[in-house]
């Protein structure tokens, strides 16, 4: 449930495959009760209710599918929630992105003026293949250029060559290759698996590559623990009991639902009501924003960041797969790093971490002095503009430079 959410509230785009056909549809509702998804209309005329399909759907930059059934509800398409999806693109090959100022181009030409060519942009690359994204298609026996569409290459179909121009530190590259997937993601994608790589351009890519990766791992998805997060990162709004008594015809719903929860809950044990007075309460303590801070050594440089009183939630994270996974499931209100992670300058951390798409909407400051100006750039370029210069004596001062 908790990708069939995600990918109906990002507004992913879905590919149904049957008899040998596929095309693609966005989720128009997720019916959750009936376990129903509604698809576009008139994108398989004559399909039968109860047909199986296959669905095919792009997250964590990664490919998953489902088998399920076509459904008819009230004349109008739907196809049924499935029990599982199957993750099926096993990397067996490191892989990284390109950063903006890389423009790696690509030629890919399915024979020597026959079949269909593409120009593109290269996304991402691998020793084992490479995707990119199609900025013209045409087709070769007359040079006519076509509109790109996923059945352009149909998975298997054999490349003459793949033009790569060119991989900083690598050659120009010129292979064949084997076309596995088109679809659209924003924009029209190709994914190309390489036929066979020489042994100089893989010892090139691989030293490449390498300093640039970080592990894959797919994000597990709760659409409960989503709601759940969500829940914990509304702040409720502070009112006095008189305000509270005189205007409960006026309250906003999230007033009556933190009503309603603190009714619910079991009552406080009496045995020691001096030391419940002072304690803090406890929704206040979940209410607080999260702070994710990249690694202890930036926490020593702001305790009071961490102490009882601190206006955030704090969470550390001691490795890049870690920070990718708590920014993703969390979505924290404020990261905080300092110059240096794992022994690594922070630029190159983020610049990765930002290429696997997960920084958008969420505020970055760095902590720390004598950052270069080559280093200043590209975080503005990733839009952190936020730094703050150590030593800082208090939270005041922290919230004042955040918000400066």
């Amino acid at each position: 449930m908790g990708y069939i959410d995600e990918v109906y509230r990002k507004r992913v785009p879905i590919t149904l495959f049957v008899k040998k056909k596929s095309v693609q549809t966005d989720i128009l509702f997720f019916d959750e009760k009936n376990k129903l998804i509604r698809i576009q209309q008139d994108l398989l005329p004559g399909l039968a209710h109860g047909t199986d399909l296959d669905v095919g759907f792009a997250l964590d930059r990664t490919w998953w599918t489902f088998r399920t059934k076509f459904a008819l509800v009230n004349e109008k398409p739907h196809i049924l929630v499935p029990k599982g999806i199957q993750h099926h693109e096993r990397r067996r090959n490191l892989r990284c992105s390109f950063t903006a100022r890389e423009q790696v181009k690509v030629t890919v030409l399915e024979g020597l003026g026959s079949g269909n060519g593409v120009f593109g942009m290269a996304v991402d690359i691998s020793t084992g293949g490479i995707s990119l994204t199609i900025e013209k298609a045409m087709y070769l026996a007359n040079e006519r250029e076509i509109p790109p569409n996923e059945n352009l290459f149909k998975p298997g179909t054999k490349l003459a060559m793949v033009k790569i121009n060119k991989v900083p530190g690598c050659q120009l590259m010129e292979l064949s290759g084997i076309a596995k997937r088109v679809w659209r993601d924003g924009r029209w994608r190709l994914a190309i698996e390489f036929a066979k790589l020489s042994k100089k351009d893989y010892t090139a890519l691989l030293r490449f590559i390498e300093p640039r990766t970080l592990e894959f791992k797919p994000v597990r998805r709760s659409k409960k623990r989503r709601e759940e997060m969500d829940e914990r990162r509304a702040v409720p709004r502070a009112e006095s009991s008189a305000t509270t008594k005189n205007s409960s015809d006026d309250a906003s719903p999230a007033s009556e639902r933190t009503a309603k929860t603190a009714e619910e809950a079991p009552p406080q044990p009496t045995t020691a009501p001096q030391k419940s007075e002072e304690a803090p309460p406890a929704s206040d303590a979940v209410n607080r924003p999260t702070l994710l801070v990249f690694g202890d050594d930036v926490l020593r440089e702001v305790p009071f960041l961490d102490a009882p009183n601190s206006p955030f939630a704090v969470a550390v994270c001691n490795t890049p797969i870690r920070a990718v996974k708590v920014i993703t499931e969390d979505k924290p209100a404020l990261i905080l790093c300092g110059t240096e992670f794992k022994g690594r300058a922070i630029v190159e951390v983020l610049e990765k971490i930002n290429n696997m798409g997960v920084l958008k909407e969420r505020k970055v400051v760095i902590c720390g002095n004598d950052i270069p100006s080559k280093d200043l750039i590209k975080l503005k370029m990733m839009k952190i503009e936020t730094v703050i210069p150590l030593p800082i004596s208090g939270p005041g001062e922290f919230l004042s430079a955040l918000n400066s």
